[in-house]
């Protein structure tokens, strides 16, 4: 039986002036039984299986209500890739996703509602604005700040509770 553990997931949203947010996610894993490592052994199981996560993970997306401006918007997963960090036993995969708004003058938000948890992995996400846009609020699980105004960082422990609810504000 596989025993993939999770072990961290890295976030980062870059976001352009036009709204546009190119979202990449890194999970990394602990892999005992190489089962990743096997499997980019054979390039068509390993296509078949990232093709199958890819599907996954939009599946996850679509469950998610991401609203910007009161626009309801559709994150798409454009790519996957799995990689190591320097032994068979450390995979990770990163994911790359894309979705977009429309910019307003004046205050703009973003909204994510999803289903409660506890995490079970701890996970940093860095929001990174164009610097000409001012965050002003953040409402997420975990611990928030924000860096020269336009970089937003949200950290979240292992076993902590997720609301379910992220919400940030910025003035364009």
């Amino acid at each position: 039986m596989m025993s993939i553990e999770p072990l961290y997931a890295l976030g980062i949203f870059t976001v352009t002036k036009r709204l546009e947010i190119f979202q990449t996610i890194i999970y990394e894993y602990y892999d005992p039984d190489q089962y990743y490592a096997e499997l980019a052994e054979n390039v068509e199981d390993l296509e078949n299986e990232l093709e199958e996560i890819s599907a996954n993970m939009q599946e996850i997306l679509d469950q998610e209500e991401v609203v910007i401006n009161g626009e309801k918007v559709r994150p798409k997963v454009t790519g996957i890739d799995l990689g190591f960090k320097g032994t068979p036993e450390e995979p990770f995969l990163v994911f790359f996703i894309y979705f977009k708004g429309k910019p307003r003058k004046g205050l703009n938000y973003y909204e994510n509602i999803y289903s409660a948890e506890r995490s079970e992995y701890p996970y940093t996400a860095y929001w990174y604005f164009p610097r000409n846009f001012q965050v002003t609020t953040v409402q997420a699980s975990g611990t928030s700040q924000i860096i020269n105004d336009h970089i937003v960082v949200i950290r979240v422990e292992e076993g902590e509770r997720i609301s379910g609810y992220e919400k940030i504000e910025f003035e364009i």
